[in-house]
């Protein structure tokens, strides 16, 4: 019985119908729903775009702090090794300030807009050759045998890279599917 159509009786539209009907909006009210939904979604992206400038930031100011201090890692301070402390990456100097550069390139890249300064238009790396360059940090701190905590501060470039290409994919599909939902506008007299 299960398998046969079940009848439905016709309604008038001033009935009560309950909630299996829909409401189909005019050109007006579609406009307005979109209207809202991209300025929801522009406030969105400008908040996370905010928040990924302020990871970034602090980032930058604990590099600074780090290469002016004795190169220990501060997951050292939050995570004590068992044995006695190692002595820091050799090359510690120069891969700070590659992290660094890499979290003014995060920075660049997180922007939406392009930087001018002096005339000059600032582009940023691409990813893959921040990627790239943010693994060489780690790969030293393996290869040389530092511990978990070295090694994984020095994860911190490409993490931080890696974030805000993950939000700027976000912010594109966010804005794809703006586009579509505006292609997907009907003319309510023909619906």
């Amino acid at each position: 019985m299960d398998t046969l159509r079940r009848r439905n009786p016709f309604k008038y539209s001033s009935e009560p119908s309950g909630s299996h009907d829909t409401y189909i909006l005019d050109e007006q009210e579609q406009s307005e729903l979109i209207d809202n939904i991209k300025s929801l979604n522009a406030t969105s992206n400008n908040q996370n775009r905010i928040a990924l400038q302020i990871t970034l930031a602090l980032s930058f100011l604990l590099h600074i702090i780090y290469i002016s201090s004795d190169y220990n890692s501060p997951l050292v301070v939050i995570f004590p090794p068992a044995g006695r402390p190692e002595s820091p990456l050799y090359l510690s100097p120069v891969l700070t300030l590659l992290a660094i550069i890499l979290h003014a390139n995060a920075a660049l890249l997180a922007r939406s807009r392009n930087l001018v300064l002096a005339k000059w238009r600032i582009t940023p790396l691409p990813y893959s050759v921040a990627f790239g360059l943010s693994a060489v940090s780690p790969a030293i701190s393996a290869l040389s045998g530092k511990m978990w905590q070295t090694t994984a501060w020095w994860c911190t470039a490409a993490f931080l890279t890696w974030i805000v290409r993950a939000s700027n994919n976000w912010i594109m599909q966010e804005q794809q599917s703006m586009s579509e939902l505006e292609r997907m506008k009907y003319i309510s007299a023909g619906a």
